[in-house]
């Protein structure tokens, strides 16, 4: 059962990787737009759309020296 919910999760995962420029490229807009009205956070939505993108400079980007 366990080698079952393993296979179903890596399924998932591959999927969501395909799919990912679906969710990030919306929050890429909305934090565009969220730079102009004060009630959509949107150096947040920017961050998070680009960790979407570009997932192995997460650490760089929270990075601090």
């Amino acid at each position: 059962m366990k080698i079952r919910a393993k296979k179903k999760l890596k399924e998932e995962i591959r999927d969501f990787r395909k799919t990912r420029s679906l969710y990030a490229i919306p929050l890429l807009l909305i934090g565009i737009l969220g730079l102009v009205l004060p009630i959509i956070p949107g150096i947040l939505l920017i961050v998070y759309g680009l960790m979407l993108l570009v997932p192995g400079r997460k650490m760089k980007i929270f990075s601090v020296k």
